[in-house]
């Protein structure tokens, strides 16, 4: 085909660089192969084992390459300079692979497709860089814009005729959607190849298989599919089964998801003695009477917010929606979530973020999730008096939540719902909050970069801490009936990635135990009643009734089931119910591994649990795609 294509060459050539068309075609294929090669060193880990599997399975060099020598081409047939095709796929193909790196370093998670669709929320995070990074970042787009500029310019070869670059273009086009539906959209081939370490973790399965390949794979497999075994009508008639109202008075409830907040200052090897206990408010109201607290499983680990957010808030899994598309993605219109069914007893319904209404697209989502009213960063916050290294603080964060609830406690009667996202420990950690003394002791040696970091971190904890006690100290205060809700929506993401946990022997660790490989994505809650509200819910009794499992981990969908449990509100919802039930055999259900009421980890459930699995699967593209709700309540 190429030398057809060569043959229908222009007689109008410079032939000052190349001298014919074959000569251009192999420098291409060269620069492909040159490309391919610097994401392979830069993206992989055991290199000696990734190419050993190479040799072993040689066909995945092969799909690797092709997007490469496809791409190049079409870069050479669309602009008629080889020099500059060349050097624009090196550039494409190393931010490629730097933003690989960059996102597993900081959240053990590989470049996705849908990572393209976040450009402005990437943008937001990357103006919090330090600025030398920032620089850094600056210099090697201006000189890839150099390189790229006199390319164009000064670097002339022999070019082809307008009518061989159309056939060109065409033919590659064609190509590129023949190997696309042979081997790209294949999802046995793809999982048909071994994986170095634990087959679960995503990260492995780009490391072994190829960046490209792998990438190129989940291009193809971000649509969700019905499941094999649905049946809209008998999701709909559990769903139209008559809810129960509460008939006695309801609290308020108050829940909080605090960004990248986790129980990592629990380590035998950082003492805190002479300084301040990062988690001081947060373990003194899990020791309260009326407090229940514990772990749960969320789905991601150092990014990811909007998928815990989805989990709780809705009760659906993301780990099982088979999609690199961030959960939120498939909310485009009213669906049955808790804020709905809290709406439909009678609450008023608040959302708290101070980001961007856009970001994760909550401006629309959170409506579509039953919230009646939304404050946001736009409207509700000011981030040149209220904001730190970029983001609102948690005191400004706080500040919003108590008036929204002094203002409703002054103007309403019903009960009131407010959910909150914070924001200000969102990393990158580096110089996040300015230069810090150590805020902790260790006998571990530590450089003084990596000592920096855990003091950053350790220092926004120390904020959100100091407001959990204050919201604390307004409920103990207060004769309203409130329940308090906090938890952490992800481990951080460090940008030395899981150097810490090694380094600290934290039992976190993906390629290791069923247990370590699940603590990767474990934060910690809680959930307390004041006094008003333990006497008004029996809130004693329906914890001993909630029959947690001795660990007290569980997955994050189950947590609004559990609350409504704990708070005495049957009838809620039939799909709470079966939540609840299947907690009791099932605490912890995920993609690594489930594990039953005795703390069991299975990484397969018996046929007939597999069939509740099964049907759970089922609930969630029923409530998301086919449920209608009321807009209006009862």
């Amino acid at each position: 085909m190429f030398s057809t294509i060569a043959r229908l060459r222009s007689d109008n050539t410079d032939p000052r660089l190349f001298t014919n068309q074959k000569r251009i075609f192999f420098f291409l294929a060269l620069s492909a192969c040159s490309a391919l090669a610097l994401v392979f060193w830069i993206t992989t880990t055991h290199k000696v084992l990734v190419a050993q599997n190479l040799l072993e399975s040689p066909s995945l060099l092969l799909w690797n390459l092709l997007p490469a020598l496809l791409a190049v081409f079409l870069l050479y047939f669309l602009s008629g300079r080889a020099l500059f095709s060349a050097i624009l796929l090196h550039v494409v193909w190393i931010l490629f692979a730097a933003a690989d790196v960059i996102k597993i370093s900081m959240r053990q998670e590989p470049l996705l497709p849908t990572d393209l669709t976040l450009v402005k929320e990437a943008l937001t995070i990357v103006k919090t860089f330090p600025l030398t990074q920032l620089l850094l970042i600056i210099c090697c787009i201006i000189f890839a814009l150099v390189l790229l500029v006199a390319a164009a310019c000064f670097c002339r070869n022999a070019r082809l005729s307008y009518q061989a670059r159309l056939l060109g273009v065409a033919a590659v086009g064609v190509i590129a959607v023949f190997l696309n539906q042979l081997v790209y959209a294949d999802r046995d081939l793809y999982d048909g190849y071994p994986v170095i370490e634990n087959p679960y973790f995503q990260v492995n399965q780009y490391n072994t298989r190829g960046l490209v390949y792998s990438f190129f794979h989940q291009c193809n497999i971000m649509h969700l599919e019905t499941p094999e075994t649905y049946q809209e009508a008998i999701y709909s008639e559990k769903m139209n089964m008559e809810m129960t109202a509460p008939n006695s008075e309801l609290p308020h409830i108050i829940m909080i998801m605090g960004e990248a907040y986790s129980d990592l200052s629990e380590n035998p090897y950082l003492n805190f003695e002479g300084y301040a206990d990062p988690m001081e408010e947060f373990g003194a109201l899990c020791a309260k009477e009326n407090a229940v607290s514990g772990h749960i499983v969320v789905p991601n680990f150092g990014g990811g917010t909007s998928n815990t957010e989805f989990d709780v808030l809705t009760g659906m899994p993301t780990c099982f929606l088979d999609t690199a598309l961030p959960s939120y993605n498939f909310i485009h219109h009213k669906i049955d979530a808790l804020p709905y069914r809290l709406s439909q007893i009678g609450y008023e319904t608040v959302s708290i973020h101070p980001g961007y209404a856009w970001f994760y697209n909550r401006q629309n989502v959170y409506p579509d999730m039953g919230f009646e009213t939304s404050y946001f960063l736009e409207d509700s916050f000011d981030l040149s008096t209220q904001g730190v290294s970029g983001y609102i603080k948690e005191d400004a964060t706080m500040d919003k939540i108590l008036s929204v609830l002094d203002e409703h406690l002054e103007t309403s009667d019903a009960p009131l719902f407010s959910f909150t996202v914070t924001i200000q420990n969102h990393g990158p950690y580096e110089n996040k909050y300015g230069t810090l003394a150590q805020n902790f002791s260790t006998d571990i040696p530590l450089t003084d970069s990596q000592s920096d970091l855990l003091t950053q971190y350790f220092y926004g904890m120390l904020d959100a801490d100091a407001q959990i006690g204050r919201l604390v100290d307004y409920a103990e205060n207060s004769d309203e009936p409130i329940v308090l809700v906090y938890f952490g929506d992800h481990l951080p993401g460090f940008s030395n990635g899981m150097e810490f946990f090694d380094l600290l022997e934290y039992p976190i660790d993906a390629n290791g135990t069923p247990e370590e490989q699940l603590a990767v994505y474990e934060t910690p809650f809680v959930i307390w009643a004041n006094d008003s509200a333990a006497d008004l819910c029996n809130f004693s009794d329906h914890t001993t009734q909630a029959n947690l499992p001795e660990n007290n981990c569980i997955s994050a969908f189950y947590l609004a089931a559990l609350l409504t449990e704990l708070l005495g509100i049957d009838g809620l919802s039939p799909y709470y119910e079966e939540l609840n039930a299947l907690r009791r055999d099932f605490p912890v259900l995920s993609e690594l591994y489930h594990m039953d009421a005795n703390g069991n980890f299975l990484d397969t459930l018996p046929q007939n649990q597999q069939v509740r699995l099964d049907t759970l699967i089922g609930w969630e593209y029923y409530l998301l795609f086919d449920r209608q709700v009321a807009t209006t309540q009862p």
